[in-house]
């Protein structure tokens, strides 16, 4: 195992071949490609320990201004001459010396799989080892990672020195779940049988800096041995006895009240402790609180002060906040919650999942689950018991008015992405595209719309983030990548204790889109959203309209406390995260699994390519420190529903939603209307006449709203309703996202109709429901 893990063990005993191939190396400069093909040739008929030092003589041909072209001769040679495993081997070694970043790590990734089932076990380990290296792998093909790396570490059958490598490289690349089956399997081999093994688990634990338990008791016995596993484990006791001596000096300061800052941390501490008792004596809920509840509320408050961004989570909390950015799950498929009559009901299907394929619709009321009642119980309750294991069965009691009596319907639950993009085809040939979150499904998502869109014809894309309050940071990076072309740097990120690092479009072959685009903001897109829009503002491939963005350009890392660890559980399904049904061990004893409390502290902050950094923020005085702050539309464009005058609006609105008017009136005309509602979804022409009896629908209403804002709530409902006929969702959400409503909408179409020499006022569709201002030109428009 030493010898596949330190190249410079082997560099040290193989010196002669540096120097014979250094003899010819400057001489051959100009004609790299043969001389990288030889190499490889001459790594295939190596032994291991040689593939190393060729792989640093490969590495040192290239030249350090033209990377590119030499990655590219390595590929060629590898593609054209088909080299063995050893010879596959050592080009990826050398590629992954090339740059300290993921640049190359597809390159690398596709010369090691076929590795990973190499005959050879020293090169399989070698493969893997290098799989291990997270720096080579962005965030899109890190997971094929972790599923190659984890299948070899649980594989009982894999070669012991392959699984011990598999699950060295899992601890680096894998969750925290994850690093809990590595260490569970490097434990296997210290039970082992064969005292090399039991060797080789112990050196890998401590490796890992895994403290404390048998490994180290292993370690103990061979560490004054005259090998080389014995001089490994002296150099991990030392290190580890080291580290001791440190901890047993501090505490001895402590304990004398050496320095102020000792005392002053003591103070701090009595005041807490002096806090926590006048909470249990003198507060309201003194005697109900628990001192765990406390030092949640301590933590909170601690990263709270620092700033808005960082945060503590308790396990629950986690949970939520962990699916907005992974946005799958095992269940029905539906959005749900409470009803006006306080029945647990579908608020809308996903119209990919197994709820609408079954013919669960908006407004269905579920009254039992596997014949557990729903009524009497809370949200979250109802749907633990809805999510599930992919491919089990849930049997559901279901009423729809105008059934004559509840339905049993069985529905077996799948794996649920929820969707991160919606996009329609606007007036106009114009392709709008909703970005809902910056979660890990996003990228993938909207290379589907922008090629259906493509498809269809548009002559220009709106991209809408729009009350998108972020997420991945690498995400805003994939969806930048999709309107750039060649190698451009998306954002940076820099910090104290975090050194710069740059994010940079992909510099590969890969399908751009190169129509006019329109991005639109306002003041709740933060982070990523703000990356997406003011790199994509600072390159001039998008004109941006709205309002200013929120101002966060603050960077967030998450990180799991060691003091309050996750509970075991058996993953069932191998996709690396609890699902309901999935055993597990409840250690605290309240039935629901724990993933452990974690933090988001902020470490850094971003800047756009410009340099600017959109990040809001305020001194000790409460004023803002950059005026700059955020992202500047290029066109400020309001989108008032109501004018602040009509405020009163919201509360009639309102009124007339919990009575249900417009969905009653909408399921009363649908069946005999339905072709005639479809039309209206799509647009209306704002003219109420056009729904059936809508002025006898109007008078019945009793209320001081205009004929026009009742026409548009009831449009609203009629797109709600279509949506379950049509089985797709119309993007955007009530006035925004609709182009007869959204004036900022209707400006990002102004502009890019006006790219193509056309003007907005002649599109039919827009005529009679224009909410901008024009200036008063000559028109000049192409037909």
């Amino acid at each position: 195992m030493n010898a596949v893990r330190s190249p410079s063990s082997s560099r040290r005993a193989t010196a002669w071949l540096l120097f014979a191939l250094a003899a010819v190396g400057p001489s051959l400069r100009a004609q790299q490609g043969p001389e990288v093909a030889a190499i490889l040739r001459q790594a295939d008929g190596s032994p291991m320990t040689l593939v190393y030092d060729l792989a640093a003589r490969l590495g040192d041909l290239a030249p350090p201004k033209n990377l590119d072209t030499f990655r590219d001769q390595v590929m060629r040679a590898v593609r054209d001459g088909a080299p063995a495993d050893k010879g596959r081997l050592c080009a990826a070694l050398a590629l992954r010396e090339l740059k300290d970043d993921a640049t190359y790590g597809k390159d690398v990734l596709e010369l090691l799989l076929p590795l990973a089932t190499s005959a050879d076990d020293a090169v399989r380990a070698a493969s893997i080892a290098v799989l291990g290296q997270e720096r080579l792998f962005n965030n899109r093909v890190l997971p094929d990672v972790r599923k190659v790396v984890a299948t070899h570490c649980k594989d009982e059958l894999a070669p012991p020195l392959v699984r011990i490598e598999a699950a060295l490289a899992l601890w680096q690349v894998g969750s925290n779940e994850d690093r809990a089956t590595a260490k569970a399997t490097l434990e296997q081999f210290l039970q082992s049988g064969d005292r090399d093994l039991r060797q080789r688990g112990a050196l890998a634990l401590a490796e890992l800096n895994i403290d404390g338990g048998p490994a180290w008791t292993v370690l103990r016995e061979i560490r004054h041995e005259p090998t080389d596993a014995g001089r490994r484990a002296n150099l991990f006791l030392q290190r580890e006895e080291q580290r001791r001596q440190f901890e047993q000096m501090l505490a001895r300061m402590v304990e004398r009240g050496a320095g102020t800052a000792a005392a002053d941390t003591a103070d701090d501490y009595r005041m807490l402790t002096e806090l926590r008792q006048r909470i249990r004596a003198q507060h309201i809920r003194g005697n109900t609180v628990s001192d765990r509840e406390l030092i949640e509320y301590a933590a909170k408050g601690m990263l709270q002060g620092l700033d808005p961004h960082s945060t503590f989570f308790t396990g629950e909390e986690y949970k939520r906040f962990f699916f907005d950015l992974n946005r799958e799950y095992g269940g029905i498929g539906a959005f749900v919650n409470f009803d006006q009559d306080g029945d647990f009901s579908i608020v809308r299907p996903i119209y990919s999942g197994p709820a609408y394929e079954n013919g669960l619709r908006s407004g269905d009321k579920i009254l039992e689950v596997d014949g557990w009642e729903t009524s009497g119980h809370t949200s979250d309750e109802i749907v633990s018991r809805l999510k599930g294991r992919p491919e089990t069965p849930v049997v559901l009691k279901v009423f729809r008015p105008g059934f004559q009596e509840p339905q049993m319907l069985t529905i077996v639950r799948r794996q649920i992405a929820v969707p991160a993009v919606n996009w329609a085809m606007v007036p106009g040939d114009i392709g709008y595209v909703e970005l809902i979150s910056f979660s890990s499904n996003l990228s993938e998502e909207l290379r589907r719309a922008l090629a259906d869109l493509t498809r269809r014809g548009a002559r220009g894309i709106v991209l809408d983030v729009r009350n998108n309050t972020g997420g991945f940071l690498s995400q805003a990076g994939d969806v930048v990548e999709q309107f750039l072309e060649g190698r451009k740097l998306v954002v940076y990120t820099e910090g104290p204790a975090e050194p710069r690092r740059e994010y940079f479009t992909d510099d590969h072959a890969r399908p751009v889109c190169k129509l006019p685009l329109a991005v639109l903001i306002n003041n709740f897109s933060a982070s990523a959203s703000e990356i997406t829009a003011g790199a994509l503002q600072d390159h001039g491939r998008a004109v941006v309209i709205g309002q200013r963005s929120f101002g966060k350009g603050s960077v967030q890392n998450l990180f799991a406390l060691r003091s309050d660890p996750p509970e075991p559980w058996q993953d069932l399904n191998q996709d690396g995260n609890w699902q309901e049904g999935e055993p597990f061990t409840d250690r605290n004893g309240n039935s629901t699994y724990d993933v452990g409390a974690h933090i988001k502290l902020t470490v850094a902050k971003y800047h756009l390519p410009s340099g600017r950094c959109p990040h809001r923020e305020f001194d000790k005085e409460g004023r803002i420190v950059d005026p700059n702050w955020g992202v500047m539309p290029d066109k400020v464009v309001d989108l008032l529903e109501n004018k602040p005058e009509d405020a009163w609006k919201n509360a009639a609105v309102f009124a007339l939603l919990r009575k249900g008017v417009f969905r009653e009136y909408v399921k009363t005309h649908m069946p005999a209307h339905e072709a005639l509602f479809r039309q209206l979804a799509e647009g209306d022409e704002g003219d109420p006449a056009r729904y059936p009896d809508f002025a006898a629908f109007y008078a019945g209403l009793e209320t001081k709203l205009t004929e026009d804002d009742v026409r548009r709530w009831l449009r609203y409902e009629v797109r709600d309703q279509i949506s379950d006929l049509r089985g797709a969702v119309y993007p955007g959400q009530r006035a925004l996202g609709d182009p007869q409503e959204d004036a900022q909408l209707q400006e990002a179409v102004r502009t890019l109709l006006a790219k193509d020499g056309r003007d907005i006022r002649d599109v039919a569709a827009y005529q009679k429901v224009l909410k901008i201002k024009f200036p008063e030109e000559p028109r000049t428009s192409v037909k």
